[in-house]
Order: structure tokens, then C-alpha cells, then sequence
């Protein structure tokens, strides 16, 4: 979607989206209409000195999004066709800027406004509860690399992930490569934190099966 796309389109990649999969007509209609804008590799889109609350979505291309520690630039995300940025500084009490997002390839943009969300969230609650769900996945996320960054070791990053999961079922099915990119671990850092918890009877573990045997264990390797 290199040129200009038509309204269809636009449509089309917002429909791939999880906050607008199950917009109603007149959100489409709304959104269609919204005029794009193109960028070239290195344009930064968001984050920059001024700050703009609105939502953008890659109709096509890619880009980064950095935040900031302890002085340097880190990378938090990569997207492209059909993901956002900016969900969280919408609707943010102070007019700051919490992250940057950078251009890594040519593409087309649609932006978003803060009022436009407002007026589409009050006649179209799909959009509403899509919104608040995304949100609610991204604050889950952080929550997770938080228990991740402030363990003492491998097994007690997972030992506390594991724990937040037991609040809502005691058998995790969950890919290893993803788990370790959640605790910012290596697998081969994550095998070896599964094999000593299994062997301390905490957990059983089969395929991308996790089971958890025993809460206080856990709580005591955490």
C-alpha cells in the first residue's frame, strides 16, 4: 500500500486490527474517510518535541518503538501492517511523550485524533471495550517484565510469572521461545529454570504444557 490507498483498504487493514475488528459501519465509514499520510525509513512518527494525542495505525511498512533507560535508547516493539501506537498517551493526564516511534521502512499512516476516538467510542462500543482490552493486555505485559526485571534469578522470574498465571488456571499452555521473550531470559536459560522447578516438585512440564503442582513452593523459589 505504497500509493495512496482507498478508502476500502484503509478499511480493510482497521478490520485486522483488535481494537476496530468488530467496528460498526458508520466507525468504518468514519475511518475510511480520514485522510493517510506516507513516511519514508527514519521519519520519526510519534515521540518527537511536540506531542499529538491520537492513535496511529500502519496501513503498510514498518517501524520501532524506543523508550528510554537510564539515558539510552531502548527498543520495546517492533510493528507493521495493521498494528498502533500510542493507545496509552490517548487519553494520558499530562501531554508527555512516554515513547518514540521510528520509521525503519517506507509505508502509509492513519492518524487517529483524540476527539475522533472519543465521538466513535460513545456511538460504537465495540470500539470501547476492544480499546480498554487492548490496554488491559499491554498493562498484563509490563506486570510480567516487571516480575521478570526485579527477579534474582531465572527460576525466580519464572517462579512469580507463573504465580500471577495460577490466579486464573493451573496448567499454562504456552510456546517456549514466547516465555522466554516475556522474562527476558535465553531458552536455554529458561530450560534450565523449568528443569529445577520441576524437580522441586513445583511444577510438571510437558511439551508447552506447564502445570503447576504446588503454590507455596513456588512462592518460596519466587
Amino acid at each position: 500500500m505504497a500509493e495512496r490507498p482507498s478508502s476500502q483498504e484503509v478499511i480493510e487493514v482497521l478490520r485486522g486490527c483488535r481494537i476496530f475488528s468488530g467496528m460498526s459501519e458508520q466507525t468504518a465509514h468514519t475511518l475510511g474517510g480520514l485522510p493517510t499520510a506516507s513516511f519514508g525509513a527514519g521519519d520519526i512518527l510519534a515521540g518527537g518535541e511536540a506531542f499529538s494525542p491520537r492513535l496511529g495505525v500502519l496501513l503498510s511498512g514498518k517501524a520501532n518503538i524506543y523508550g528510554r533507560g537510564s539515558g539510552r535508547r531502548v527498543l520495546l516493539n517492533r510493528i507493521g501492517r495493521g498494528d498502533v501506537f500510542g493507545a496509552a498517551c490517548v487519553f494520558f493526564a499530562e501531554p508527555k511523550n512516554v515513547s518514540t516511534v521510528t520509521a525503519v521502512s517506507k509505508g502509509r499512516i492513519l492518524f487517529i485524533e483524540r476527539g475522533c476516538l472519543e465521538t466513535i467510542m460513545k456511538s460504537d462500543f465495540s470500539v470501547a471495550a476492544a480499546y480498554i482490552e487492548f490496554l488491559s493486555g499491554k498493562i498484563c505485559f509490563l506486570n510480567q517484565k516487571i516480575i521478570a526485571f526485579t527477579a534474582k534469578s531465572a527460576e525466580s522470574a519464572l517462579a512469580g510469572f507463573l504465580l500471577e498465571q495460577a490466579e486464573r488456571a493451573d496448567v499454562l499452555h504456552v510456546a517456549m521461545t514466547r516465555l522466554a521473550s516475556i522474562l527476558g531470559i535465553g531458552r536455554t536459560t529458561l530450560y534450565r529454570a523449568l528443569d529445577t522447578l520441576e524437580r522441586d516438585g513445583c511444577i510438571a512440564c510437558e511439551g508447552k504444557e506447564i502445570r503447576i503442582l504446588d503454590k507455596n513452593r513456588l512462592e518460596t523459589r519466587y
